[in-house]
């Protein structure tokens, strides 16, 4: 591969024809059936046409042509540097969920051979935590991105953990969490200038940016894209990409902002270098962007109306909600400078329908993300009074018990077989009492918990609200930063009482949040193989599935020391089957059921609430086995 790659390199003028003939070897190696050969071409014209010819369908067709073929292959990296390929033409196209499917697929089979020494190991998160974003994946979006960040720190490889603090710190932006997307963004700033690694430097410097602009902060815009100049300026190995972005950016930024004669500056650059980029999707975008606004600065409507409309008409049917909504405002100030006042509004009304769309999904994806997140830092805050209330109840039951018994004795005397009967009679009922007790108790607990999270919300949540934009107008800094801090705790509260994930995502999502969150938490690796369960259960026994997983991982962390937890919850015809495996120190199971082991009781008494039935095994130094099977209700 390294001698194919020079060999292009060096072709000068005749790369193309070089690539179309080694294209042609490529087929013929296929009909031979020379199958390592074959991908080992394939990924080197993949790799040329994306990177160097900058002709990104012509790289899709002869990744996807062969596709069919790749199970013949066993070359690990070979593999991995196609996957990764194939994602990166896809994405370049725009076909962000297909990209998306080639990841997962490129993910699987790394993650099966666990070669952590693969760059594409930590490349495949990554693309994958860029394209969930451009599906409105939040929570999926920073799981793979943290995912990546883990990765790099083990491979040492600073410049992409960069690239993937970049990507993270962008979600958060996106989503309206700018002190987020700030905090993880200085880092770039600061260790990417100190490496020397420029270009990184500077795609983040255009997201914070386009952030500025989005909040009106225009100082800020012109700030950022004043420092992304300086830094397109390096050497570096996607220079030729950043650098067309940072100059489509910088004619866009002076030319909105009034500064004619710098965007014309910019401009005539621009025009300059995107020669060897116009089959770029991506980068024409950002070039016809810049030059509509360019043109419309200088009056020159009906060339900054077909730039726009060129735009318009290359993101419809896309997921670049920003640039649809970019160029659908910017025709619908061209229209109205040329008194095109129908155009105009409607236009604008097009504009004003995405971005309030936009806004509501943004919304809602922080708030889901925000619960999603609050939900799995602090555990249920009542379990203690929970235990407590266990202990008493069990105490009690054995006090009856010896008063009964011994009272008994003195009342029947010698008539030991009817006092024995009884006594089982008797010993049995108390027990069903004492677990519709549990169980009640349980529920109770439940619903108190609800109740006072939505009061914290509604209640306290608000006032704390309405004190903080209080403090800001009146410039109190201290008294803003208290009532923030409040804030914070309180919805951390809050989201310990109740388990919000479930009413946003579903069961099945809930739990997958819950365990991406756990697995990012802890050193722990957590493998989640869970079927779709929605419907299976009532909602009081989504809460206790929710629940019972939630106590089987904490109890995991705490205890097991374990360095890998294997999590499988399967749907079959007529129940959901749960299976948890861990590789600790196992434990005494009766010592620990019959001592102090109320959370395995709780435990147990949940799956009963949901009419199942549980198994726990574990052995000293072996590992812990818990197996659950729950029938399906009529939800």
């Amino acid at each position: 591969m390294d001698y194919l790659h020079g060999l292009l390199q060096d072709a000068g003028p005749d790369q193309d024809l070089l690539a179309d003939k080694l294209h042609r070897y490529r087929d013929s190696w296929i009909a031979q059936e020379r199958w390592e050969e074959a991908l080992s071409l394939t990924n080197v014209l993949g790799n040329y046409f994306i990177y160097v010819s900058i002709n990104h369908k012509k790289a899709y067709e002869i990744l996807e042509g062969y596709t069919p073929f790749i199970l013949h292959n066993t070359d690990r990296e070979q593999i991995s540097f196609f996957y990764m390929t194939h994602a990166e033409a896809a994405t370049f196209m725009q076909r962000y969920k297909e990209s998306l499917s080639i990841l997962d697929q490129g993910i699987a089979f790394m993650e099966k051979h666990r070669d952590s020494s693969l760059y594409e190991f930590g490349y495949a998160y990554l693309k994958a935590g860029e394209n969930s974003d451009k599906v409105n994946e939040i929570s999926k979006s920073v799981y793979y991105f943290e995912k990546a960040k883990k990765i790099f720190i083990h491979q040492k490889d600073t410049l992409m953990y960069l690239w993937a603090q970049n990507g993270l710190a962008q979600l958060y932006g996106k989503n309206g969490l700018y002190d987020r997307a700030w905090q993880a963004r200085r880092e770039v700033f600061e260790t990417g200038t100190q490496i020397g690694e420029h270009q990184v430097v500077a795609v983040a410097r255009l997201t914070a940016c386009n952030e500025a602009n989005q909040q009106g902060d225009f100082q800020e815009e012109l700030h950022q894209i004043r420092m992304a100049l300086k830094e397109r300026n390096q050497e570096a190995d996607v220079q030729g990409i950043v650098d067309i972005l940072t100059l489509s950016y910088a004619v866009s930024v002076y030319a909105r902002n009034g500064i004619r004669d710098t965007s014309d500056l910019y401009k005539k650059e621009l025009i300059s270098k995107i020669g060897p980029h116009v089959n770029n999707p991506f980068l024409e975008t950002y070039y016809q962007l810049a030059m509509s606004q360019n043109a419309l600065a200088n009056d020159q409507l009906v060339e900054a109306e077909n730039y726009a409309q060129r735009v318009l008409d290359g993101v419809q049917g896309t997921l670049e909600a920003e640039n649809i909504m970019r160029s659908e405002f910017l025709l619908a100030t061209i229209y109205e400078r040329m008194n095109d006042l129908q155009g105009s509004l409607e236009h604008f009304k097009n504009y004003s329908r995405m971005k309030d769309s936009v806004n509501n999904v943004t919304s809602r994806r922080k708030f889901a993300f925000m619960q999603a997140e609050l939900e799995a830092e602090k555990k249920d805050m009542e379990i203690a009074q929970q235990r407590k209330d266990i202990k008493i109840l069990d105490a009690s039951n054995k006090e009856k018990t010896y008063w009964l018994v011994f009272g008994g004795i003195l009342l029947l005397g010698g008539s030991g077989f009817l006092w024995l009967f009884r006594n089982r009679r008797f010993a049995k009922k108390e027990k069903e009492l004492t677990e519709k007790y549990s169980q009640d108790l349980l529920r109770q607990q439940e619903r108190e918990r609800s109740h006072i999270a939505w009061e914290l919300h509604d209640g306290i949540g608000q006032q704390l609200t309405i004190m903080s934009k209080k403090a800001r107008d009146a410039d109190q800094k201290e008294l803003l930063q208290l009532s923030q801090d409040t804030l914070e705790e309180v919805r951390m509260l809050g989201k310990g009482l109740l388990p919000p994930a479930l009413a946003n995502l579903g069961t099945t999502g809930a739990i997958e949040q819950l365990v991406h969150t756990f697995d990012e938490k802890y050193s722990m690796i957590f493998t989640l193989e869970m079927d779709g369960i929605e419907g299976c259960f009532s909602k009081e026994q989504n809460v206790n599935l929710y629940r019972f997983v939630q106590e089987a991982m904490t109890n995991l962390v705490k205890h097991s020391h374990a360095t890998e937890v294997l999590i499988q919850i399967v749907r079959r015809a007529n129940g959901v089957k749960l299976f948890i495996k861990d590789n600790g120190i196992g434990f005494n199971y009766e010592e620990n059921y019959k001592g102090h082991g109320l959370g395995l009781k709780t435990m147990e008494q949940r799956i009963r609430m949901m009419g199942g039935t549980i198994h726990i095994r574990s052995e000293n130094k072996r590992g812990t086995i818990i197996n659950a099977n729950i029938p399906i209700t009529d939800a």
